[in-house]
Parts: structure tokens; sequence; C-alpha cells
């Protein structure tokens, strides 16, 4: 039995699928499906069923993948430990990261880290705060920036900061104010994430607070196609505000606060309470929260409670809050794009 053959395993049963498996261990598709051949022969019995393009594990193994994981955890620990006595010069660390945080505090925490480990070979992977939990329990990922809380009993997590969610529309819309009531979303069309993403489950959970039934009018999972699509007048949404504010030139978008209640969710990072974590990883998790403090004192000055700033940071001179307006001007139509997801 091979060490690669055991990889290769891993990989089928977690995508079910050949083909993408040897994707994800950079083979060609025959390749890998003589080395897990090779293997049931060698345990002498199935460990995949075939169904069409889809395969299963059986009882087997099930059993098996049990086992293997619990090998391959303890041989990557005994690498690790050993990269521990030549000082962490060498290494991987794999991350996963939201996709709204790693647009404003993955590349300052990235270019702190590597002055630290230049030589710790680091993968940075964008994911819904789901997946990043799926990566680590599989031991897919070492340490994991998602939303908060989690209740896993294997799970560690610390608190790193609280980000707080605005209604970001298009220029062209008029929302006749520079802060609205989450019941006046009803009277928007909006394009938020699909269902079944954690972020859209807060918004939903904060709109059912206010008495408010969201009127979604497209579904998309990436948060830049989301503001693309809300700069081309589609509707618009709710994201984090740093997110926003870190994306799109401010002529395109307003962003505009949200009371009554303030949206917002906390953002913490995440491991296995029993995995191994080598220097490297706590050293990581310590620049994270050092790095966020900084960017929250840079950044403190242009999140002004009640008035909405630019994308630039620039906040209008303005004494006392404008008289509320209509959120939609009387005969206003609104270009809805067909719903998708």
């Amino acid at each position: 039995m091979e060490l690669r053959q055991i990889h290769y395993f891993m990989a089928v049963a977690a995508h079910q699928n050949f083909t993408r498996a040897a994707e994800q261990v950079h083979v060609s598709q025959p390749s890998l499906s003589i080395q897990i051949g090779a293997l049931e022969r060698e345990l002498g019995t199935r460990l995949f069923d075939r169904l069409g393009r889809k395969v299963v594990l059986t009882q087997a193994g099930e059993l098996f993948r049990v086992h293997a994981e619990r090998a391959l955890r303890e041989l990557d620990q005994a690498a690790q430990v050993v990269h521990e006595l030549l000082g962490a010069k060498r290494g991987r660390l794999v991350v996963g990261t939201l996709s709204t945080v790693n647009s404003y505090l993955i590349a300052p925490l990235v270019s702190r880290f590597k002055q630290r480990f230049p030589d710790i070979h680091l993968q940075v992977h964008a994911q819904p705060s789901s997946d990043i939990v799926s990566g680590l329990l599989a031991n897919r990922l070492d340490i994991g920036i998602c939303l908060l809380p989690l209740t896993h009993p294997h799970m560690t997590t610390i608190p790193l900061f609280e980000e707080r969610l605005a209604l970001i529309a298009p220029a062209s819309m008029s929302i006749g104010t520079v802060r609205t009531r989450m019941q006046d979303l009803a009277r928007l069309p909006l394009v938020l994430m699909p269902v079944d993403y954690c972020l859209r489950k807060m918004v939903e959970v904060e709109c059912a607070k206010a008495g408010v039934h969201p009127q979604v009018v497209l579904e998309m999972s990436s948060p830049e196609g989301i503001l693309q699509a809300v700069a081309e007048g589609t509707g618009a949404t709710i994201l984090p505000e740093l997110y926003v504010r870190s994306r799109l030139p401010a002529t395109r978008l307003q962003v505009i606060d949200l009371y009554d209640p303030t949206p917002r969710h906390m953002v913490g990072l995440a491991y296995l309470t029993k995995r191994y974590r080598g220097v490297a990883a706590e050293e990581f998790a310590a620049l994270c929260q050092r790095t966020m403090r900084d960017l929250q004192s840079a950044s403190s000055p242009t999140l002004t409670a009640g008035y909405p700033t630019d994308l630039s940071g620039r906040t209008p001179l303005r004494s006392t809050p404008p008289k509320r307006r209509p959120l939609l001007r009387s005969g206003t139509t609104l270009k809805v794009r067909r719903r998708v997801g």
C-alpha cells in the first residue's frame, strides 16, 4: 500500500467523482483509477460502488476512510513536529477565509506572515463559512476565518471582530436618506446570496426581526458579482461594509446605514481543538488578530454613524440628517434580471 493511493482514495471519497478527484491530486483520471483498483485488490474488497459518473463508499470504504483520515493526520502532525525542530523554516499552512474578509484582511496579513516565515508554503482559499467548517473537520484546512458562533464540540474559536452590514444601492436608485430602517427593505428589490449561504441566512433572520419579507430578484454566490449587478441597477443588496468599501468606485454605489436593528455578525478564527498546531499556525492566528486591530484603527474615522461615506472614505459635510423622502420616486421602474440559482 502506497501513501499516494491513500491520498487518491481520500480525494475520490470527498468528490464522489473520479474526474474531479484526479484534478485535485493532479494526475490523469485513468492513472487514478488504476491506483484505486490496485488498492482495492490489495485490501481484497471494493471500496467504492460505481453509480454512473458518481461513486459512493461501500461499508468497507467507510471503515477504511475513518482509519485513513487518522493515519494521514498523524503523518501530517509528525511532519509538523519535525518542521518545528527546524525552527518553522519549512512546511505548509492551509487557511480558509470568507470571500468578503479576503478582500481587505488577507493581503496585509499574508505580507506580515511571509516576512516572519518566508519559506512556509501558505495556501489561502476563499470559501463560504460552511465550506470552511467542513474543510477543518476533514483536515483539509489548518485554520479558518469564518462566521461565529460555531457550536461544534471539536472546534475551538477565537472572536476577531464584529462585521457591520450595510445597504448597498446603485447610484441611480433614489433612496432619499443617509440611513434607513430594516423595515424599509420591503420596498426594495434585492440581490442576495443563495439561501444556503450563512450570510443570506443571517440577512433573513434580521429581516424577520423587523417583520420584513425580502423581495429577492436575483441570487448570486459571488460577492463581486452581486456588487456588479447592483452597480448596473438590478437592485440593492446587503453586504459587509468594509468589504464594499474595498471593492468598487464610489461613483457607482451608495453605502447606506441600516438600523432598527443594525445587522452585524461576528467573524473569528476556528480550528480543530485536538489538531496539532505548530509555530506557524499559532503566529498566523496572532498576526490575524493584530492586523485586524490595525485595520479597525485605520478605518474608524471613515466609519461614521448616520452618514454614508463613499468608497474612498470621504464623508459628506452635513450637520443634521436630511428629511426622509420616499425610498422610491413615484413612477420609478427598476430593471429586474431573471432569478438564478
